[in-house]
């Protein structure tokens, strides 16, 4: 078939990406290349079914890495694929499925026998692409791969890297692996759904020790239990539990919290009078337990316990229980000097997913050091240098199991609360060196939520280890509780802060989280912290697994950032990376210390504002501010009403290399700022003409339109300090800016109005502000909505200290003409 003109561009482009953008090892070639077998099969692939020769736009052969990549590629989108699947020569997503079919197993034994054993294990991708690769908003891209005899469709929307194609088909078998354990766990937990959600978990410890296999040692409950009654099971799951525990040295009070939480077996009739624990320990001991041998990076055996507690509904934040990824145990042992003689302290152990790390960590020093008796040190670690506490006795009991399966179940793990007495007493024989910790989440201290709160937990621990104290816990822990912090700081030391990816602990649980490292036991007097913010450590959703590194992205990206934290000074842009030296009552969050980009202000910025100011006047004077109009119906209304002429005919630009940097408020600030009102809402609104300005980005930040009246009512019924109607409504020619989630939404106010406490308002000092300054300055005070989420929020407290930059007059005072004057050089001004 002939290329038109654009799709040859295309192929061009698209063969410059490829060649200039991403890595490859060999080179792409333009349909035909030199490789035999696959010629051979091409040869016969034509996509009109004559059998005569068909070649996809891109081959990508790597021989010795045994991959293959064909691209399909069509220059517009709306040829990216048909309804029907059937139009090879039409479409991209037809024609790549159209090759990849020639070469699934069954169609490859149609060919010569060198090909078939050539290609037998080979990892096959199709691309198909349409539209214009340099044009990110105008083109499509799906991927296919050949697994199992069968082509499935993966959920990548970008053309990757070589070395992230092999790791899709690298993961292929851990997604699998994945997808059995996701199923044994809810199936096990439909098996015991009419247990207690906090039984499930001891019950499947006890179940699972059962079959824990010892070495030369024979365990006849594993190889008995499938020929016994029900009763028989229960009545020798103490004796086996008590039996393997002593033989791995584990001690009798550990064993004896664990046999009293088994009790509840004796007398609970689902599992008396059924035999659903034989089918537990069938599903266990076949599809469960010999996944764990499996050599592999990813944590099989934490998933698993991970995939349970989710389905029992005991795993989520609201409970206070969020179980750590495994890539973020590990990274815990590499933020710190970690030596062999560390003793490693979690505060509140879960399932001991820390201390294993640390272990891991301690015992690989250990193997490839000189040390002579590296066996008595590493079974010296195993006893004695990992402290846990679990006030949970669910939790504990998982622990001991994992423990166990990970080849340790000696740690000296109590079920005990951190902040109890008897803690104190262990702490003073022990004295830890180390401590990591992920705290619940959402504790209030108080006799509604009794559990301690994140900071309470961070400083209790770094106060009783005597080395370092490494803690994950919510963004909003490093920026509350400022007497505590102050307190904390005026102790110990804080090294760096690591933001973490906002999806870090998905599905399970929906909360943006922080890293902190500390050096414990020396003041922090000012000194210099590191902020990093980890927007991305390459894992990615899955539909099975939850997050997984499906690329093997993670290494890389932990190597990066722990080198440039440990360089800062080379590597700060104070955006990504910032170093700062901080005092006592400095919020411990980058987006307090970082430096707002200015370069990312571009002309189409104001432009848009403009359109958003004249669309808004426009529904306004209408009369449509509310109604439900598609964009069809109100573009037709829009162009009776607006021009795209400018108010002035010089074209103005601007250097930002110029501007300078200003105070919000305060004596030397720009602004007069004040804080809106809690508004509880009437419960019958009358209709005013009084816009009621709330967070929100749309309408210019109108919610309501009151009266005077509901806003007297709103007085009425608000607990907190009385105001008077005229204090309440605010003077116009001001702006307006959301102080909470949608921070940075900033709206030029013409009218009288009043507002909620999620709003500040901003009047220019000695000056009065007009729509063209307040657009300007809406455009520039939207660049700060970064800085402000996750429960931080703007408030009239924050904002007087705030920075913004802007145009400066000869004598450095603020250029109010020159912004009047840009905005009405802009496209669309003349409808200002």
């Amino acid at each position: 078939m002939v290329k038109r003109k654009n799709e040859t561009k295309v192929d061009i482009d698209l063969f410059n990406y490829l060649k200039d953008e991403r890595e490859f090892l060999q080179t792409w070639n333009p349909q035909k290349q030199d490789n035999i077998h696959i010629q051979e099969i091409l040869d016969t692939s034509s996509k009109k079914g004559t059998g005569n020769h068909g070649y996809p736009d891109f081959i990508y052969v790597n021989e010795y890495r045994k991959l293959l990549i064909l691209i399909e590629n069509k220059d517009s989108i709306s040829d990216h694929s048909s309804d029907t699947k059937n139009k090879a020569d039409k479409f991209a997503v037809d024609g790549i499925l159209h090759y990849l079919n020639f070469f699934l197993s069954n169609s490859i034994s149609n060919y010569l026998e060198p090909t078939q054993k050539y290609l037998k294990d080979w990892n096959i991708v199709g691309i198909a692409f349409s539209g214009d690769i340099k044009d990110k908003y105008n083109h499509l891209i799906s991927t296919f791969i050949i697994i199992d005899n069968k082509i499935e469709e993966q959920n990548i929307k970008e053309i990757l890297n070589e070395s992230d194609y092999l790791s899709l088909f690298e993961n292929l078998d851990l997604e699998l692996i994945s997808n059995n354990i996701s199923k044994s766990s809810k199936e096990i937990n439909n098996l015991l759904r009419n247990i207690d959600s906090q039984k499930r978990p001891i019950l499947l410890s006890a179940l699972m020790i059962c079959l824990y296999e010892r070495k030369n040692i024979p365990n006849d409950f594993k190889t008995s239990y499938q020929n016994w009654q029900t009763q028989t099971i229960l009545g020798n799951i103490t004796n086996t539990v008590n039996g393997i525990l002593i033989s791995e040295n584990i001690s009798q009070d550990k064993i004896d919290i664990l046999i009293n939480e088994l009790a509840f077996v004796k007398t609970d009739k689902d599992i008396n009078d059924t035999e659903i624990i034989k089918e537990i320990l069938i599903e266990l001991e076949n599809n469960v337990i010999p996944l764990f041998n499996k050599k592999s990076n990813y944590d099989i055996i934490g998933k698993f316990y991970e995939e349970f507690l989710r389905f029992a509904g005991v795993s989520n934040v609201k409970k206070g229980i969020v179980l750590t990824p495994n890539h973020i145990t590990n990274l815990f042992t590499k933020l710190i000097d970690l030596r062999v003689n560390d003793v490693i302290l979690d505060p509140c152990c879960g399932s001991g997913a820390f201390l294993i790390a640390g272990m891991n960590k301690l015992v690989d020093i250990i193997s490839k050091s000189s040390i002579a008796d590296k066996s008595e040190r590493i079974n010296n670690i195993k006893q004695n240098q990992l402290i846990g506490f679990e006030k949970s006795n669910t939790m504990f009991t998982l622990a001991i199991s994992n423990m166990l399966f990970r080849g340790d179940g000696k740690s000296k793990i109590f079920n005990v609360d951190f902040f109890s007495q008897e803690a104190d007493s262990i702490l003073e024989n022990i004295n830890p060196t180390v401590g990591f910790i992920n705290p619940p989440y959402g504790g209030s201290d108080n006799k509604k939520n009794p559990t301690k709160k994140e900071i309470q937990f961070l400083e209790r621990m770094l106060d009783n280890v005597s080395r370092y104290g490494v803690i994950i816990a919510p963004m909003s822990t490093y920026f509350k509780e400022n007497t505590t912090r102050e307190r904390i700081l005026s102790k110990h030391t804080l090294k760096y802060v690591i933001n973490m990816p906002s999806e870090l602990f998905q599905p399970n649980a929906s909360t943006l989280t922080a890293i902190a490292v500390f050096e414990t036991h020396l003041p922090h007097d000012n000194k210099e912290v590191v902020f990093y913010d980890l927007v991305d450590d390459g894992f990615v959703l899955s539909k099975h697994r939850g997050r997984m590194d499906m690329y093997n992205k993670w290494n890389n990206i932990e190597s990066d950032f722990i080198d440039k934290i440990n360089d800062p000074k080379q590597y700060s842009d104070n955006k990504t990376l910032v170093h700062c030296n901080i005092s006592g009552d400095d919020e411990w969050v980058i987006q307090a210390h970082s430096i707002t980009d200015y370069s990312l202000l571009k002309k189409q910025d104001f432009t848009i504002n403009i359109k958003r100011d004249i669309i808004f006047s426009v529904k306004s004077r209408l009369g449509i501010l509310d109604e439900d109009i598609d964009e069809i119906t109100l573009s037709e209304v829009m162009v009776e009403y607006i021009s795209s002429d400018s108010m002035s005919d010089k074209t103005l630009d601007f250097d930002i290399t110029r501007w300078k940097e200003f105070n919000y408020g305060g004596k030397n600030g720009i602004f007069d700022i004040y804080g809106g009102y809690y508004n509880k809402k009437p419960e019958h609104v009358i209709d005013g003409d009084i816009p009621f300005i709330g967070a929100s980005k749309a309408k210019n930040g109108i919610t309501e339109f009151y009266s005077k009246e509901d806003i007297e009512r709103c007085n009425k019924d608000t607990n907190s300090k009385q105001h008077n109607i005229d204090e309440k409504i605010f003077k116009p020619n001001c702006i307006t800016v959301a102080n909470n989630g949608s921070a940075g939404s900033a709206f030029f106010q013409e009218s009288e109005f009043t507002c909620s406490h999620d709003v500040n308002i901003l009047y220019l000092k000695n000056k009065e502000m007009n729509k063209f300054v307040a657009i300007f300055l809406c455009t520039v005070i939207k660049l700060e909505k970064f800085r402000w989420d996750f429960g931080r929020k703007w408030r009239p407290i924050r904002m007087p200290k705030s920075k913004i930059k802007l145009p400066v007059t000869s004598k450095g005072e603020p250029d109010w003409q020159f912004m009047e004057d840009y905005i009405k050089s802009l496209p669309y001004s003349s409808n200002l």
